[in-house]
């Protein structure tokens, strides 16, 4: 009976040290999904709204050598290495629409999977881009959450911060037309003067 007694504690104590040690070796990831959160602001202190019609695109292994050199090359998904002149046009992952529960604002969800980045993000109905190197550096981070803001009253080339330190490059076109802007049909002051 001591001998049935000693065997099973054994038995027990390589058990519990077993799913001790399993446990120490979990998967370690750097992965992450990025929820962007993209927001317009149409003049200097007005209301952020929410971007509609935006879409994002990630290509992995793209250092700061790697930049979006124009708004066409944007939308064409096209990256170009400013170092070498060499240009990517497959993207390794692209972006779903997600909205937050309880939201009234969109979100971008892109899935990284590695951890060195290039992330572009384009807004059709302002003629605009931004893209976001990105390091990542947590380890088991399910989600990242950021915000990109494109003031469209704003021209050339800005940086958007992020909540988690990094910077967004954001290209608006030279000449944006502001709401302040007469259309091309209508008539301005100098035009009735002059008749």
């Amino acid at each position: 009976m001591k001998f049935m007694v000693k065997l099973l504690r054994n038995i027990a104590i390589v058990i519990a040290v077993a799913l001790t040690a399993t446990g120490c070796f979990k998967k370690v990831t750097t992965d992450t999904t990025l929820r962007v959160k993209v927001l317009t602001e149409s003049a200097s202190g007005a209301e952020r709204v929410a971007a509609e019609g935006c879409y994002g695109y990630i290509y992995y292994h793209a250092n700061t050598d790697w930049s979006v050199a124009s708004y066409e090359d944007a939308v064409a998904k096209t990256i170009t290495n400013t170092v070498t002149g060499e240009k990517r046009t497959e993207p390794d992952g692209e972006s779903e629409p997600y909205i937050a529960e309880g939201s009234t604002n969109n979100y971008l969800s892109i899935f990284q999977g590695e951890p060195q980045a290039l992330v572009v993000v384009v807004y059709p109905a302002a003629k605009m881009y931004a893209y976001l190197h990105r390091q990542t550096q947590a380890e088991n981070l399910t989600y990242t959450y950021l915000t990109l803001i494109f003031h469209t009253w704003k021209t050339g080339v800005y940086t958007e911060g992020s909540k988690d330190g990094y910077k967004w490059t954001v290209v608006a076109p030279d000449e944006p037309t502001t709401p302040d802007e007469p259309a091309p049909d209508e008539p301005t002051d100098d035009d009735m003067t002059n008749e």
